[in-house]
């Protein structure tokens, strides 16, 4: 395929420094002469699967309690720091990362790594703020109640790894965990997690570095101990299945499994087997459930990847009285593709969107941070882009169908629905591929 040969000789490597700071932070630096901005991101290795289980939800509201201010400046004087120079600043939580970001123009390099630093290492943690924030997680948690999708995979994830296990618990907590925290809680799991061996610091565009290594040395106010976090041992699980009754429209179902972790040898092989499956418009599952048979508005394959596991699964979300079609279709397309294997279109048209997807990403300053954030997390080293793109190019026809083989085993799905009561309810037993 001509866009494959093109694109291995296509090249956007830079400099990158890589540097470990004196008080332990990791610092990865990536040059990109040609924009006048930057993007800047402090990544703690602290996610909700480094919560116990009467700490479920504390990474979560720490993200959230670091805005509403400092020992020195008002929530209110935060942002308006930040906005007037008018950049961008924000945070997220997964399950195994938190992280802080800023966007800005070259110029404000040293504002926005103030405002991030104060954030990070001088939060107030002020109990009547606590108790406000509290409330507005608390309508974050509905808001996710009221989304069947996100909804199905929570319940999709606590039934793979079990409530005990902190990679099935939600990562917003629980209300009942909620209520349980307190100012002083916050401060405990804040200096457990906290200290700058457990932080990686990601910068790209156009930076002044000999400033960036002076100010990170100065500004980051947090301990240079080593954390010490226990990981929750991982169970193996059994299929089941879990039906869940709700006044719902429509009905909602996801099957899913254990997946590849982050450091799957064979990752790019499940990456293009995921595509071809459900993850475009021209995907098998899109095609067959949603354009020939018109039972579902919303139908793909997804997979979540963490360091020594992952999910794998499908989701679908249609009228009640059709779930059950649209059930057994997904088992007849999945077997189709491990049993019949791939055409050369779909393998060339995925590895293209998987390349496409790697090289755009590049020209935006957040997702190269990430990248940065995402390698060193997962793999504790930088991966060159051309060793991803050999990666990618070489995935052939036997090796998605090795993929497939090892994937789609019917014994290793468990089943989740969401939605009205029905007379005909999809069961594992159904399955056949």
């Amino acid at each position: 395929m001509k866009f494959l040969r093109e694109i291995r000789h296509a090249t956007i490597e830079s400099k990158l420094h890589r540097e470990i700071l004196p008080g332990g932070a990791l610092l990865l630096a990536e040059p990109v002469e040609t924009i006048p901005s930057l993007a800047l991101g402090l990544w703690f290795r602290s996610g909700s699967r480094h919560e116990s289980a009467p700490e479920a939800g504390l990474a979560h509201f720490i993200e959230h309690m670091v805005f509403k201010g400092s020992r020195r400046h008002s929530a209110y004087q935060l942002a308006q720091r930040m906005e007037a120079l008018g950049g961008q600043i924000d945070a997220f939580t997964t399950k195994e990362t938190t992280c802080y970001y800023a966007r800005v123009f070259e110029g404000h390099q040293r504002q926005a790594l103030d405002v991030l630093a104060e954030l990070v290492g001088e939060p107030r943690f002020d109990p009547e703020m606590v108790d406000r924030e509290r409330q507005v997680i608390e309508e974050e948690i509905q808001s996710y109640e009221d989304n069947p999708e996100e909804k199905v995979q929570d319940l999709a994830a606590e039934l793979l790894y079990g409530s005990r296990h902190p990679l099935g618990r939600p990562i917003l907590g629980t209300e009942e965990s909620l209520a349980a925290v307190s100012s002083r809680t916050l401060r405990s799991f804040h200096r457990a997690h906290y200290s700058q061996p457990n932080l990686i610091v990601t910068v790209a565009g156009r930076f002044d570095l000999p400033r960036l290594r002076e100010d990170l040395a100065s500004r980051i106010r947090l301990p240079r101990t080593a954390p010490s976090i226990q990981r929750t041992r991982m169970r193996l699980p059994r299929p089941s299945e879990r039906h869940e009754e709700r006044d719902l429209q429509q009905s909602t179902l996801c099957l899913v499994r254990t997946g590849p972790s982050a450091r799957e040898p064979n990752r790019h092989a499940h990456a293009v087997l995921n595509t071809i499956l459900g993850a475009g418009m021209s995907s098998r599952l899109f095609q067959k459930i949603r354009e020939d048979e018109g039972l579902a508005y919303s139908v793909y394959s997804f997979g979540e990847s963490y360091r020594d596991t992952g999910m794998f699964g499908v989701l679908l979300g249609c009228q009640p009285a059709k779930l059950s079609r649209a059930f057994r279709l997904v088992g007849k397309e999945l077997q189709k593709i491990k049993r019949g294997g791939i055409k050369r279109w779909e393998l060339e048209s995925a590895r293209a969107q998987l390349l496409s997807g790697l090289f755009l990403s590049y020209e935006s300053m957040y997702e190269r941070i990430s990248r940065l954030a995402h390698d060193e997390l997962y793999f504790d080293r930088q991966i060159p882009i051309a060793e991803t793109v050999a990666g990618i190019a070489s995935v052939g026809a036997e090796e998605v169908r090795l993929a497939a083989e090892e994937l789609l085993r019917p014994e290793a799905f468990s089943l989740v629905t969401l939605g009205p009561a029905t007379k005909e309810r999809p069961r594992l037993g159904d399955l056949d591929f």
